[in-house]
């Protein structure tokens, strides 16, 4: 039986209703994608053009401003 057919609520509401027990319960939830601190060095974002050959993904990483903080995907 596939459980997913039968949910009654969206992934928001439940969301909302995780958080609205936890706070009920004085406890905190773990975020799914834990935020970095505001001191913490800035990570590199992996990146791929589509449509572009390798060596044209560098020519447009290279020319991008703030490329730096890029990385192109393996």
């Amino acid at each position: 039986m596939d459980r997913r057919a039968y949910r009654l609520t969206s992934p928001v509401a439940s969301r909302r209703a995780k958080s609205w027990l936890a706070a009920a319960h004085d406890a905190r939830l773990r975020p799914t994608n834990p935020i970095a601190p505001i001191d913490a060095p800035e990570l590199p974002m992996v990146v791929r053009f589509e449509g572009l050959t390798a060596v044209e993904q560098q020519a447009a990483l290279a020319a991008f401003p703030g490329g730096k903080r890029f990385m192109l995907q393996g």
